[in-house]
């Protein structure tokens, strides 16, 4: 996967690269009416090609990581949430309790934040391993 950053900050031989998300109406604004203001994300890269504050660089990653990822993190919690609604109400249901779906539905909540507690800690590993490091691939 290939975007394209503006360098805004050198420290040392790392590069901090801020770059547009690309959204999902076609990736060029001027063809676009939808007005929309398409965030910036900055990340830290090697200086490799040792640039300068100012400079466009092509960034790299790969793709099958960033996909794999985006699946985790939009599965896991919904995965969670369903997880916690249907067992919350099976055991709410059988032992008795009237308002089953309203317990069913806070326990789904909880597992919505133990989902979320897992993606922190799959976050801080991706992170630590440089599964998801971007590198620069040529200046612009």
């Amino acid at each position: 996967m290939e975007q394209v950053g503006l360098v805004t900050k050198i420290d040392g031989n790392m590069a901090q690269v801020e770059v547009k998300r690309m959204s999902a109406c076609g990736h060029n604004c001027e063809n676009c009416s939808g007005s929309c203001n398409s965030p910036s994300v900055k990340v830290y890269i090697p200086n490799t090609l040792n640039v300068k504050e100012g400079d466009y660089v092509e960034i790299k990653t790969k793709t099958k990581s960033v996909l794999k990822y985006t699946i985790l993190i939009y599965m896991i919690p919904f995965v969670m949430l369903i997880l916690g609604i249907v067992l919350g109400m099976y055991v709410f249901k059988s032992i008795g309790i009237k308002s089953y779906e309203n317990f069913s539905f806070l326990l789904g909540l909880i597992f919505l934040t133990i989902a979320y507690i897992i993606l922190k800690r799959i976050d801080k590993k991706v992170e630590k391993d440089g599964e998801l490091a971007f590198e620069m691939t040529r200046k612009i």
